[in-house]
């Protein structure tokens, strides 16, 4: 583990071919030589979420990798994807960067990608991690403790793709058109401590960063993650093997704890991390004691 990052710590963009023709792009910061950690984003997100400051991640010894999903940001569309079709995408990102085995975590509408991920890769994930990551939504208690907007989104996620496009297109335009009314607005539905947390300039503007790149080629990656997030997850939670962190926060009403309470009732692996106050932006203040477990060389 390092202690004192060099001056300007590095980071590296890509994009690779995969199998199928589709370009997958990604981005490396943190320590370059450190262990490889892959970064699933939320939705709506892009390989340049992280936290600001890339010397926390860089100390940890770690380094980190973020790919864009298909639709978002660089990485082209893949027509009628499902969760299960990403861990593909995965594998041949980390064949393509010569990692063998590698620890990884994802926030929000990432955690489902994480929970696929570990079930399908098994013995090349050292430790993997859920932060604020929703859980299946079909079934019973699934909307309990959910804010009313994001009952209201969670719902519009069941709708057919062809009548949701054109109401995610809108807003899209309003939050391209006025990213910082955007982001009043999230702020405002926001609870304290994450209003604490987005009221850093560093953060807010790396927030609106991978918001506006998520987009840059349009909606319709995002469109397609809304139907898979309505979807039941089609693999068995309680064949993972192997620890997953799972980081939730009682003030978060976007992705309650009873979300990680059911996954914690299902994994077999599950090392709980339920703690109070905080907000679904969390992952910020909390960045070093996500990375820490992660960055070990074993489990």
């Amino acid at each position: 583990m390092h202690s004192v990052p060099p001056a300007g710590v590095q980071v590296r963009e890509g994009v690779i071919r995969l199998k199928d023709g589709r370009r997958l792009a990604y981005v490396e910061s943190g320590d370059l030589d450190g262990l490889p950690v892959f970064f699933i984003h939320g939705n709506p997100g892009s390989r340049y979420m992280r936290h600001p400051d890339d010397r926390l991640t860089y100390r940890l010894g770690v380094r980190l990798i973020t790919p864009d999903r298909p639709g978002y940001g660089l990485s082209d569309y893949q027509s009628g994807r499902t969760l299960l079709d990403f861990p593909s995408d995965l594998e041949q990102l980390a064949n393509a960067l010569k990692v063998d085995r590698f620890s990884l975590f994802g926030v929000s509408a990432g955690g489902p990608y994480v929970a696929a991920s570990a079930w399908h890769l098994g013995e090349r994930i050292l430790r993997a991690s859920i932060v604020s990551g929703a859980a299946p939504l079909k079934r019973p208690g699934g909307m309990e403790g959910v804010n009313r907007e994001y009952r209201n989104a969670y719902a519009l996620a069941a709708w057919p793709e062809w009548l949701l496009h054109p109401l995610m297109a809108m807003h899209d335009r309003q939050v391209r058109a006025q990213p910082e009314r955007a982001l009043a607005a999230l702020i405002h539905h926001a609870s304290e401590d994450d209003r604490h947390v987005l009221s850093d300039p560093l953060i807010a503007a790396q927030v609106q960063g991978w918001r506006r790149e998520a987009t840059r080629r349009g909606v319709s990656g995002m469109r397609r993650e809304a139907h898979i997030l309505a979807s039941p997850w089609d693999f068995p939670l309680e064949e993972i093997r192997g620890a997953v962190d799972l980081w939730y926060w009682e003030g978060d009403s976007i992705v309650p704890p009873q979300m990680g309470r059911y996954l914690a009732s299902r994994i077999p692996g599950a090392v709980p991390h339920f703690l109070p106050g905080g907000g679904h932006f969390s992952i910020y203040s909390h960045w070093r004691d996500i990375l820490a477990p992660l960055a070990r060389r074993s489990p």
